[in-house]
């Protein structure tokens, strides 16, 4: 990379300096997540920890998909992110529950901290309940949503997300979970993997 007074920058590559900025983020507001009294605070914070967690992922996805890992030359750029990402997923522990929180709090409704006052429940889509011959339902229920048809009927989810009280529902291990918990796991990992990518870049 080329200085304005023509020199060569020492930093290596921007992408790579790009991935480190982001988990010192996470790893900021993580802590400070845990250091703040004020629980509707730290829940905050810990959703604004969840973006830098997704930035790492996303730019390394964004480095295979324009052929700069190793290894990784398919001429469909998708196809080799999709490859990257099928091995960073079997890394990382949320990988997918930490992808749907950010999207939805972003796209789609956006995540409130949890209010002690109040039992709250939100399900996310978006989801179709398609009928023919037979019912199409979705329940809420302490295993997570349980899907039920009949017939040729079918439920259609993309991406879903189930919070209850502040906790999420993660598929994989299939009980709700904690988000310091999800975030602290996450980022027990997340070190290795950069080092990992690190070594793949072109």
């Amino acid at each position: 990379m080329q200085c304005s007074n023509g020199g060569v920058m020492p930093f290596g590559s921007p992408r790579l300096r790009g991935i480190r900025e982001h988990l010192e983020r996470a790893q900021l507001f993580f802590a400070l997540a845990g250091n703040e009294k004020d629980p509707k605070v730290s829940y905050r914070i810990l959703i604004g920890a969840v973006y830098s967690c997704r930035a790492i992922t996303e730019l390394m996805l964004e480095a295979a998909e324009k052929q700069e890992v190793k290894n990784l030359q398919n001429p469909d750029p998708k196809l080799n992110r999709k490859a990257f990402e099928s091995d960073v997923t079997s890394k990382l522990p949320y990988y997918l529950l930490l992808e749907r929180i950010r999207i939805h709090d972003f796209h789609r409704f956006g995540i409130l901290p949890p209010d002690p006052n109040f039992t709250q429940v939100m399900f996310g889509g978006p989801m179709k309940l398609k009928t023919q011959k037979g019912v199409a339902a979705l329940a809420v229920t302490d295993q997570g949503p349980q899907v039920l048809t009949s017939g040729n009927s079918k439920v259609e989810l993309q991406r879903p997300l189930l919070i209850r009280d502040g906790e999420f529902f993660d598929d994989s291990s299939s009980k709700y979970v904690n988000l310091g918990d999800v975030l602290n796991a996450f980022l027990a990992r997340v070190p290795d993997v950069i080092v990992e990518f690190e070594k793949r870049i072109a």
